[in-house]
């Protein structure tokens, strides 16, 4: 078939050809040509545009899904740690507890046991300074005892001296009464023999 308009041999397959195909056939006159091709041309930017937008909405919608895809993976993957580090911490947290419940259990026994200990040496130390005072009491009445002993033999012994300070003087006042008895009965005894012997001479004149 003939090409009335002669636009078959002007790159019918470019967007040349096509543009000028257009203004060939589109209207009476070249100026409405023109603008149906102006029009044409905008609905084609259009078409393309709304093309682009719609292919960058398709991939923001491939990129979104992608990341919710790997949000929820990543969502996943962390949950699974969080669990994990809750069953490790609650697994160290009753080891912990355990082992502060053995600690303290240990530390009570001690305790008590220290406590036990330093009760019965309490009730040592008592008993042994209970002793020993009462010990210190019986030294001190005992010592009490033989001063008040010793004072009384004090007394008894200053007693017993003045009374044989007394006898002393009794038995040398005794003495003396007796020297000047005796001197009396010498005396007369001497007068007596005088008197005898006087009278002897009288009586047989000597």
């Amino acid at each position: 078939m003939s090409d009335p308009t002669g636009t078959s041999g002007l790159g019918g397959g470019s967007h040349v050809g096509a543009d000028l195909a257009a203004v060939m056939q589109g209207g009476p006159t070249f100026l409405e040509r023109m603008e149906r091709l102006s029009e044409q041309k905008d609905a084609h930017d259009k078409a393309l545009s709304e093309l682009g937008l719609g292919r960058a909405a398709r991939d923001a919608y491939l990129h979104a899904n992608q990341a919710k895809v790997d949000a929820e993976k990543a969502h996943a993957a962390a949950a699974k740690v969080l669990n994990d580090a809750n069953s490790q911490s609650a697994a160290k947290i009753n080891e912990a507890n355990a082992t502060a419940a053995r600690i303290v259990a240990k530390a009570k026994q001690e305790a008590e046991e220290i406590k036990a200990i330093t009760t019965r040496q309490a009730v040592d130390a008592k008993a042994e300074a209970d002793r020993l005072k009462w010990e210190a009491q019986a030294l001190k009445d005992e010592a009490w005892n033989l001063k008040t002993d010793a004072e009384a033999t004090q007394v008894m012994a200053q007693a017993a001296q003045r009374a044989i300070n007394e006898q002393n003087d009794k038995l040398d006042a005794d003495k003396e009464a007796l020297g000047r008895k005796r001197d009396r009965l010498l005396l007369a005894r001497d007068k007596l023999a005088a008197a005898i012997k006087e009278a002897d001479g009288h009586v047989f004149g000597v």
